[in-house]
């Protein structure tokens, strides 16, 4: 009997299990993290013998990495089935469909010698910089780009930047060598950007030249080094769009399209430099308004999210089955569902709270799968994977299929609560918000308590015009003395009574001179209060004033 080891239910959850010629022949074992494991469905569940749940690979993840698991533990698993003689090096088989995991996947196989893709044959498609290089070797188009170096970025940013900017251009794109979902990718307009990034980028970071273009993906299945599909998918907004609010949608051309066997020819040649693995491979590339067609990346899976699901109806294949059957020998039946156009989407998500969830308006059927709910408080994410849901679009009519597909770049799935910029910052505390409060009652006032207090000649306050002495003759309060705050010292406060509370203005909110005066009367051991508004909304009150010299 042969055991396939599945490790991460991304990706195989469209597997189809009642499409195996002889499932008796192979037992299924799955490693999974806990969080991605909740993934699994009870059918799922029933189609394996044994489920081991593992750390993850992280210790506080994002969704991407969810169901990274962790290496060591994923090995102890592999190890015991091999260990117990309940299996076989040559009938054991390790799977992986998850770009997280495939690392991982590779790993095990090297060290244990079993068969599949090992560490030098993944890592080109886990590397960016790598691939590129192997590409550009290989006289394949791909982007200007270099390692990020974070010291040269600590020393000086801005001389860091004129180097990259020189060598790859401005714009240019900022992301993990070893991103997927658009995770932690930054596009960097201007050294004001640049400047305002973390120290720590907190992995291994590379820059590269922006290429202006549509986007589009190549899915390839490769058995022995040979193509045995090939298919193609337009992208309606770029992956940098979506946190702007974009919907990500993408749809399978119709193989006729002369795109398609461009485009294929390719993504064979890039897949054949970086030495191309069996299974699925996902390619994506620029095709620019000069006609050049410009490598992005690849990875050796299939495209993640409902986009799987979305090419087995479109094309009529079981693609993991398929994938499957290429790894391990174990034969499946054609797929048998309904052949029909079909398409998938992936909501954004912007910060904000939900007022309502929308569905598109086509003509084609859509099948929504919704991540948040009306009421919820969401934040932006520049991740495919955190995204606000996903869908399905079909029709068996491509024309109108596409022409919803074009509709989409307007579509804006989830309505917010409109922002509120008082709360953008939530208050505080009531009891932090009084003394605060308090606090300021008792350093401040304003024109009309002070005119309240002068009319009824209130004891011990006296106001104090702190203004040069040209701009308090011109005009001030009637009753005011002058003190300009730039001659307060303990020479020029002599005269001041010590048990007077002195109220200071100057000339209105966009003047500190009364500020400035209350706190070198203050430390010169005066009670003091600073009239807010100023002279400025005094004489806006129609309060009194004078005109004249100091006395």
């Amino acid at each position: 009997m042969k055991t396939a080891v599945i490790i991460s239910t991304r990706g195989f959850g469209v597997f189809r299990h009642d499409l195996l010629v002889a499932p008796e022949t192979v037992r299924l074992i799955g490693i999974f993290a806990e969080r991605d494991a909740e993934t699994l469905t009870d059918e799922q569940r029933g189609w394996f013998e044994e489920i081991h749940i593992v750390p993850c690979g992280v210790d506080d993840p994002t969704p991407m990495l969810y169901s990274l698991v962790d290496l060591d533990a994923a090995q102890a698993v592999v190890e015991k089935l091999l260990f117990s003689g309940s299996a076989s090096p040559r009938d054991l088989t390790v799977h992986c469909y998850d770009e997280q995991d495939m690392m991982v996947a590779a790993e095990i196989r090297t060290r244990l010698g079993i068969t599949g893709p090992k560490v030098a044959d993944i890592l080109p498609f886990r590397d960016k910089c790598l691939m590129k290089q192997r590409l550009r070797e290989a006289g394949v188009r791909v982007p200007r780009f270099g390692h990020f170096e974070p010291g040269r970025f600590a020393a000086s940013p801005a001389q860091y930047f004129d180097r990259i900017t020189a060598e790859v251009g401005l714009p240019f794109i900022l992301k993990p060598t070893d991103a997927a979902a658009s995770e932690g990718v930054h596009k960097i307009t201007n050294a004001r950007d640049f400047g305002a990034l973390p120290t720590d980028l907190g992995r291994a970071y590379e820059y590269e030249e922006f290429i202006e273009g549509t986007m589009y993906s190549v899915n390839i299945v490769s058995d022995a080094g040979r193509s045995v599909f090939g298919g193609v998918t337009e992208y309606l907004v770029n992956s940098l769009d979506v946190p702007g609010g974009r919907v990500n949608a993408d749809i399978n051309l119709v193989d006729s399209d002369p795109r398609v066997a461009r485009m294929v020819r390719f993504a064979e040649r890039a897949l054949d430099a970086l030495g191309r693995p069996d299974g699925g491979s996902h390619l994506e590339l620029f095709h620019t308004t000069a006609d050049e067609l410009v490598f992005l990346e690849v990875g050796a899976r299939f495209k993640g999210m409902a986009g799987l699901a979305a090419m087995q109806r479109n094309y009529g294949v079981a693609f993991i089955n398929l994938a499957f059957e290429i790894e391990s020998g174990v034969e499946s039946r054609p797929y048998d569902g309904e052949q029909i156009y079909c398409f998938d989407g992936v909501v954004p998500k912007a910060q904000g709270t939900v007022r309502e969830l929308v569905e598109p308006d086509l003509e084609s059927d859509v099948e929504m799968t919704w991540k948040v709910a009306v009421g919820e408080r969401i934040v932006s994410s520049n991740s495919l994977l955190a995204n606000g849901g996903t869908f399905l679009v079909s029709n068996k009519d491509y024309e109108a299929a596409y022409r919803d597909f074009r509709r989409l770049a307007d579509y804006r799935p989830i309505r917010y609560e409109a922002a509120s910029r008082v709360l953008e910052v939530p208050p505080a505390a009531p009891e932090r918000a009084q003394e605060y409060f308090q606090h300021r009652l008792a350093c401040e006032t304003d024109p009309f308590d002070v005119h309240h207090d002068l009319q009824e000649s209130a004891r011990d306050i006296i106001v104090l015009d702190v203004r040069r002495s040209a701009a308090y003759a011109a005009e001030h309060i009637r009753g005011s003395r002058n003190l300009p705050h730039q001659d307060i010292d303990s020479d020029t406060v002599t005269s001041l009574d010590p048990g007077a509370v002195y109220v200071t203005y100057g000339w209105g909110p966009a003047c500190n001179g009364g500020t400035r005066a209350a706190a070198k009367l203050a430390a010169l051991g005066f009670r003091v209060k600073e009239m807010i508004g100023g002279f400025e909304y005094w004489r806006k009150a129609g309060y009194p004033t004078e005109q004249g010299e100091p006395a």
